[in-house]
């Protein structure tokens, strides 16, 4: 009789959550991301590194009504058999015993935001709350989805969008840590427009401007950075006489902040008060490729070529920082998927910038599978073996005297295979070809490939296999 009463109970909750369900227009969704990793770094003093990483989502979409939406998604990563901070805590374990002991506690908002769409009965729609800010093809803005974790930013996105143009306008809250004691002024936050017009030179022109005011403390002596820099710049993408094309500018300007004086490159008036230093920085990008659907496996060959600026001697006499910071990109995506250069402010290049020349090649061997085959070449942006860095590099204690601006060559192959509507199966080989130059710069810090010196003068290797199961 218990038994009957209690699933009599289970039952009505059920009809009961699922008549309110429909009530509010609710639907659920959600992502099982299980990826096994073999990671040999750039030293050879160390050993290969295997392990097993996880993404775990589940979504929520409620419709409240014609004009608000609410999104909630739950999220949890970690990996296998770790239960540090920084990995999740994913122990299961024999106690004494022989009892599991799980302490699985790392389950959390990734994103969670509301919708108001014809906000104040504007053409436009209103999104506040954690979201993942993704801005032309991840670029400066994206939410790094390779990593298990991803990105999500705490902001404000009121977006207009009539015929063929697209206003945007962001506001993301980095630090909230004003203090009420002290005369410390800690905040930081980004505020950006965007704008959008479709139907130019075969595809989409984009343009933007950022406005970075970070005052974060950095001293007990200065208590607040006082940095306000700022981004502007276009991108255009499209297709014409067959081929598909990119091309992108990006100009930096403002303060400098304590990079200037951290970044030991020598600058002329560097102190770790932010307005100290200007910032004068460019980044440059263009990608060509061209579909041959005629021929067998319908191959796609890509030429592609980025330019971020680095720091020189004539930027440090003028007293300008010239690093071009990549503020919040996907940079998995651009800078080979060994993920050697992610540092946003250029350090695992010694701040001298980073040339990238890839050639990519993508196929179809047949219906559900797709071959990739990536190669690229990197180098310093500034010259380091000649002149134009020899005070730079006199204080560079990491290069120890002239380099050649070599960082190596990086090589990514990937097979993918839909396996049905809703899984895709992903097996990845990586191989990092290193320099002398790559050895002094990178010091394990941030995925940089090992301990920086003669040690790091070993070739990298990274295998992975995924299983990607949304739903």
């Amino acid at each position: 009789m218990r038994k009957n009463y209690f699933m009599g109970i289970a039952v009505a909750a059920l009809l009961t959550a699922t008549t309110v369900a429909q009530a509010a227009d609710v639907t659920f969704g959600g992502q099982f991301r299980p990826r096994f990793n073999i990671d040999n770094d750039a030293s050879d003093s160390s050993s290969p590194n295997t392990f097993f990483d996880t993404r775990v989502r589940l979504n929520a979409k409620a419709k409240v009504n014609a004009n608000t939406e609410v999104f909630l998604q739950f999220q949890s990563v970690g990996t296998w058999g770790s239960n540090t901070s920084a990995d999740g805590t994913r122990v299961s374990e024999g106690g004494g015993t022989d009892q599991a002991s799980d302490i699985l506690n790392d389950v959390g908002f990734h994103q969670a935001y509301l919708t108001l769409k014809n906000f104040a009965g504007q053409a436009a729609d209103l999104k506040v709350g954690r979201q993942e800010v993704v801005v032309d093809g991840h670029r400066l803005f994206g939410h790094t989805g390779w990593t298990q974790g991803a990105e999500t930013k705490d902001a404000i996105r009121l977006t207009h969008a009539a015929g063929n143009h697209t206003l945007n306008y962001t506001f993301i809250k980095g630090i909230e840590n004003d203090s009420l004691t002290t005369l410390a002024r800690n905040d930081s936050a980004v505020h950006f427009l965007h704008a959008q017009t479709q139907g130019i030179m075969g595809g989409t022109l984009s343009g933007i401007f950022t406005i970075t005011d970070d005052d974060g403390a950095n001293n007990s002596a200065a208590y607040e950075d006082h940095e306000v820099w700022y981004t502007i710049g276009a991108r255009q993408k499209g297709k014409l006489g067959g081929l598909d094309y990119r091309v992108e500018y990006y100009h930096q300007f403002g303060d400098a902040g304590n990079i200037a004086s951290d970044c030991a490159c020598a600058i002329t008036g560097a102190t770790e008060t932010g307005d100290s230093v200007d910032r004068n920085a460019h980044m440059f990008g263009l990608r060509v490729g061209k579909t041959f659907k005629n021929a067998a496996w319908s191959p796609t060959l890509t030429l592609w070529f980025d330019s971020l600026s680095g720091t020189d001697d004539d930027d440090a006499s003028g007293g300008e920082f010239g690093t071009f910071d990549v503020m919040y990109d996907t940079g998995h995506k651009f800078y080979g998927l060994m993920d050697f250069y992610l540092n946003r402010a250029g350090s695992t290049t010694g701040y001298y910038g980073l040339e990238d020349y890839a050639l990519k090649l993508k196929a179809t061997p047949k219906d559900g599978w797709t071959v990739k085959a990536d190669w690229h070449h990197f180098r310093t942006q500034t010259n380091i073996s000649g002149g134009d860095a020899n005070t730079v590099i006199a204080t560079d204690a990491t290069l120890g005297g002239a380099m050649d601006e070599d960082l190596g060559t990086e090589l990514d192959l990937t097979l993918a295979h839909k396996y049905d509507a809703n899984t895709t199966i992903a097996i990845g080989y990586s191989h990092y070809w290193t320099t002398s130059t790559f050895g002094m710069m990178n010091g394990g810090a941030a995925g940089s490939g090992g301990t920086a010196g003669s040690n790091n003068n070993d070739d990298a290797d990274w295998t992975y296999l995924q299983i990607d199961t949304k739903f």
